[in-house]
């Protein structure tokens, strides 16, 4: 690798940490299809080095809202740990499922949320924080059995995919669970943290990463996401879920049009 490329894939790993800390994703979303798409690294190389990237820069963003006072700690624990050992599991069978089912499903998943995302954008607010659902998992352990199954959905997908399943999660959590966009961001981010840990192993042991992309990656990622946790802010609640919805649409999108081009 050149300095110049390397310079370049940190840049772009600046944009994507942006972006992470924003939506609450680890930025897998963006950092798969640069890697298969621009840089022609295998899909299953794309979503290992994705995972070994996306733990470092969420913990990074969750950082900054820990200290914000917006984590809802027990939640994002319980999700992170249900997602960690299903992320564990998954990515030992992330090599017999081929490439063009991995993007169909990555795509599928994507382009769904998205329109959850917007949906839940157009709805009228509930409050004056911008919430357009309820809680409706009303008892403790109902709640918790909800958390449980969506951490171990998020992180099947994350060892298969190399998404972090902050775009599965911040859709559940604002549709089903009662939270703002922004209290999901938190959420989502500290949850990333823990349920990409195994699957980055698990990838690394099998030979998966690449690491030097990985690495230029890191350098921009995680100061981005700081700098976007600032951000978010700043910005209304639904003009952030809308945004959020529309970069999902177009990620789903390019993937479809890949295999649809080149039929890998």
């Amino acid at each position: 690798m050149t300095a110049n490329l390397f310079i370049a894939i940190a840049l772009c790993g600046l944009v994507i940490g942006i972006y992470s800390g924003m939506f609450g994703v680890g930025g897998g979303i963006m950092i798969i299809p640069l890697l298969n798409l621009v840089f022609q690294l295998p899909v299953i190389g794309s979503a290992a080095t994705s995972l070994f990237v996306v733990a470092p820069t969420a913990l990074s963003g969750a950082i900054r809202h820990y200290r914000q006072g917006k984590i809802d700690i027990k939640p994002a624990l319980t999700i992170g740990i249900s997602g960690a050992c299903a992320s564990t599991a998954s990515s030992l069978f992330s090599e017999r499922i081929p490439d063009i089912v991995i993007l169909i499903i990555t795509a599928a998943l994507i382009i769904y949320c998205a329109y959850t995302m917007i949906r839940s954008a157009l709805k009228p607010a509930i409050d004056k924080e911008g919430r357009t659902s309820e809680n409706r998992f009303k008892t403790p352990v109902t709640f918790t059995v909800a958390m449980i199954v969506l951490g171990f959905f998020a992180g099947s997908l994350a060892g298969i995919v190399g998404l972090g399943g902050g775009f599965i999660i911040i859709p559940i959590a604002v549709s089903y669970l009662g939270y703002t966009f922004k209290q999901s961001t938190a959420l989502s981010l500290m949850s990333i943290t823990l349920i990409c840990i195994p699957g980055i192993i698990t990838h690394a042991v099998l030979g998966h990463v690449w690491y030097l992309y990985g690495l230029a990656l890191m350098i921009g990622t995680i100061p981005g996401a700081n700098i976007g946790v600032r951000i978010l802010p700043r910005i209304p609640e639904k003009a952030i879920r809308l945004t959020f919805g529309i970069v999902l649409v177009i990620t789903g999108l390019l993937l479809v049009a890949r295999q649809q081009l080149t039929g890998i």
